[in-house]
């Protein structure tokens, strides 16, 4: 149960910072600040504006900080596997969980 505990605040983890990054008020001015600096069709200014393309910057890390500090038995055992499995799975459902929040 303990797995699955961490599992699920690992991906409100990643799916909150995924947001913040994305579309919230507080992050608006930084976020366009740096896209004017960028050159017109420029990928990272795609990847900020982007929830399913930036989950996946975040939640590999999130997951490699999870298999580094848990205690959790790993399926595989090999962080080589692991991490990157893990964390595409969480970029995905973090995508789903877009899906249920009202347009704005």
């Amino acid at each position: 149960m303990t797995g699955l505990i961490e599992i699920a605040v690992v991906l409100l983890f990643v799916a909150r910072a995924t947001r913040l990054v994305v579309v919230d008020e507080i992050t608006r001015a930084p976020r366009e600040a740096v896209v004017r600096r960028l050159p017109e069709g420029s990928p990272l200014a795609y990847l900020l504006f982007c929830r399913w393309c930036l989950s996946v910057w975040i939640a590999v890390p999130g997951a490699a900080v999870w298999w580094l500090l848990s205690d959790v038995p790993r399926w595989s055992g090999l962080w080589w596997a692991d991490v990157p499995t893990v964390g595409l799975a969480l970029s995905h459902t973090t995508g789903l969980l877009v899906r249920a929040e009202p347009e704005e």
